[in-house]
């Protein structure tokens, strides 16, 4: 086929277009590819010729890349997915470390907070100190020991993370006296104000938490039942020692009963022994009853069922 002259200035056009292309392409792939330049050479290579198709110079480059477009349109739903699964992370670690607690797996509830990568996080801290005390509760000395002041320590971080949160209270509350008991009978009455004030603020941010009204409870019956030396030491220590009587405890020991039946064996147990001291035959046998007959499910269970058996031979 014998081309004409006008075939040889089309194929020399399409040529220098190809080259220039090609130019373009290098120079973007070595750093100068921004947008200006692109567009301002794409214009001086074709500024004669308009094609139907629109130049796309990366094209192959792309094509060869370690992403590709379609990769790239995936990338910022993956990211969101990963934003949200960090967040769903701690949504169901606490979740399960709750159910973990309620079915008495103590060890692993433990475990599964320990490895949260996010430490100094205040849901994390609070169950961390509940669940770590009660993992003292069948141990001896050292380790019982060791084991209180660490939930202690989680306690006091978690009260430093958010003080407007009733768990942060109630276990604060809690482990401080736990805590003040090791160091001796002057420390846990020197702490007994401060006890009660977070138990109190517990009971405020959360009136609806049984266990709260029960550790109340206990609270003012201590103090209504405390031996005449440890008076004379709360006497001594302050001026106007905090005091707790036996209406009170009950009060609180049903208000926590009323919020949540069966909530807790020890809640039947303390109403039993305070409507024992409130000389209240009738009710207290029914309370104890219950007590001596719960379920052994875990350390305070076993504790209760105990106690209460023993208590219920005496009435």
């Amino acid at each position: 086929m014998i081309v004409r002259n006008g075939g040889i200035v089309i194929i020399q056009r399409y040529g220098r277009l190809l080259i220039n292309a090609l130019r373009i392409t290098k120079e973007v792939v070595i750093g100068r590819g921004n947008p200006t330049f692109l567009r301002r050479t794409l214009q001086a290579a074709g500024s004669k010729q308009k094609p139907t198709v629109p130049v796309r110079p990366l094209l192959f480059v792309t094509s060869y890349s370690l992403f590709s477009s379609k990769e790239k349109k995936k990338e910022s739903p993956e990211i969101t997915k990963m934003a949200e699964e960090g967040v769903k992370s701690l949504s169901e670690t606490i979740q399960h470390a709750d159910q973990l607690f309620d079915e008495n797996n103590f060890q692993e509830a433990y475990d599964l907070l320990q490895k949260y990568p996010a430490q100094e996080t205040y849901d994390i801290k609070w169950r961390l100190a509940r669940v770590t005390f009660s993992l003292s509760k069948p141990q001896s000395s050292p380790r019982k020991e060791e084991l209180v002041r660490e939930a202690f320590r989680y306690a006091e971080e978690a009260l430093k993370l958010n003080d407007g949160d009733f768990a942060s209270h109630k276990w604060y509350s809690i482990l401080l006296d736990a805590k003040s008991s090791l160091d001796g009978i002057k420390e846990r009455v020197t702490q007994l104000e401060t006890v009660k004030q977070h138990m109190q603020r517990a009971v405020e941010l959360n009136p609806s938490d049984p266990t709260s009204w029960y550790i109340l409870g206990h609270f003012y019956y201590g103090l209504a039942d405390l031996p005449w030396y440890q008076r004379k030491i709360v006497s001594t220590i302050f001026a106007t020692p905090p005091t707790g009587t036996y209406e009170q405890a009950l009060e609180c020991f049903e208000k926590a009963e009323s919020t949540q039946p069966n909530f807790y064996s020890m809640n039947h147990l303390m109403l039993a022994k305070t409507y024992q001291a409130l000389k209240q035959a009738e009710k207290a046998k029914e309370f104890m009853t219950l007590a001596a007959n719960v379920a052994v499910l875990n350390e305070d269970d076993k504790q209760c069922k105990e106690e209460a058996t023993k208590l219920l031979k005496k009435m």
